[in-house]
């Protein structure tokens, strides 16, 4: 068993039961041995019957309910497993078992239980892959097992058209998510939030000059409605700077910074429009607050160190473009996780033109 060579220890430990068949060690370090091999089931009888001669042993109940838990015994497993997650007797055991405890709960469809669970392993191992991995892939059956109650108890309500419009979006079918949040508009025109999505939906959907105008129109709309709404603010600034209409998007990225002073892009946008303009030393206030409130922010960085070529600063140009580049290839190393986690961005990111020079 030190040597973890299941395999022989599990003949040992088989001729060892039939020598001694009412030590409840035996048995359980054959129900140890079996698990080990994935010989589930035949583990979870060896842990019964170390249980039957001695029921204080706390490994083997954690270990059966491990067990019934791969069998599909949740409600056993459940039972078993909830005591020993309060207090595990080993940190790797504890996380064993927090794992398969927040699995029985989630097949049984108890997803408040099961996302405390995933929660408070979080809180025990937070840079634990597997435990990231199975959290959220709780909170995306979550979500999906109630999508499905919402759209079969009222599939033709503002909400079920809200959330397929979301749907459509995420996977960049635009022009099925600008008719769904249309639907929704027509149900409740006043309803805050909703211009702001069609118009990014509009946005996302063409670059064609006609399309932009419509989107700005949106954005328009949600402000006369939610005047303190910074991202749709942000989104006009953002066409105005790329139009090269720099005072009509300085007076949008204000309204944003104003309304949210941690809006990192619209101070990157802010920023821009600055040094466009030849204006660096008031520019490097609103980088410094971006890359505060962004720390990990490539485009921040990248204009930060800009600024500080125009300043002549040229030890923290240098310190800035290295932050800058670190960035940039842990991104590009990174694509596979950053498709995996994209959703519906809320702003368009700040990007850096392809016009743009090295700082």
């Amino acid at each position: 068993m030190a040597g973890k060579n299941w395999a022989q220890a599990g003949k040992i430990l088989e001729k060892l039961s039939e020598l001694a068949p009412a030590v409840p060690e035996v048995q359980g370090n054959l129900g140890v041995a079996y698990y080990s091999e994935n010989r589930v089931f035949e583990a979870a009888k060896a842990f019964e019957r170390a249980l039957k001669l001695n029921p204080n042993m706390l490994r083997a109940r954690a270990m059966l309910g491990l067990c019934y838990a791969e069998l599909g015994r949740n409600r056993e497993a459940i039972s078993l497993l909830a005591p020993v997650f309060r207090r595990p007797p080993d940190e790797q055991l504890g996380r064993l078992v927090g794992l398969d405890l927040q699995r029985s709960y989630a097949a049984l469809q108890e997803y408040g239980k099961a996302t405390a669970i995933a929660d408070e392993l979080l809180k025990r191992y937070p840079s634990d892959p597997e435990i990231l991995f199975y959290s959220s892939r709780l909170h995306a059956d979550t979500s999906y097992q109630l999508m499905k109650q919402l759209m079969a108890r009222s599939p033709d309500s503002l909400w079920s058209h809200y959330a397929t419009a979301e749907v459509h979006e995420s996977l960049q079918r635009y022009d099925l998510a600008i008719t769904e949040y249309r639907k929704v508009l027509e149900l409740d025109p006043g309803l805050p939030g909703i211009h702001f999505r069609l118009g990014r939906a509009i946005l996302q959907s063409s670059k064609d000059p006609k399309a932009i105008n419509a989107a700005v129109h949106e954005f328009e709309s949600e402000l006369a409605l939610s005047p303190d709404n910074s991202d749709a603010d942000y989104e006009i600034g953002e066409i105005y700077r790329q139009r090269g209409q720099f005072e009509i998007a300085l007076e949008h990225f204000s309204r944003a910074v104003h309304h949210h002073p941690d809006f990192a892009q619209a101070r990157i946008g802010m920023a821009s429009v600055l040094l466009s303009q030849g204006k660096a030393q008031e520019a490097l206030p609103h980088l410094l607050e971006a890359v505060r409130a962004d720390p990990q922010n490539e485009v921040a960085h990248f204009r930060l160190a800009a600024a500080y070529k125009i300043l002549r600063d040229v030890h923290n140009q240098r310190r800035e473009m290295a932050i800058f580049e670190e960035l940039h290839s842990a991104r590009a190393n990174n694509g596979l996780a950053s498709a995996v986690g994209s959703g519906i961005p809320q702003v368009t990111p700040q990007r850096i033109e392809a016009s743009s020079t090295q700082p």
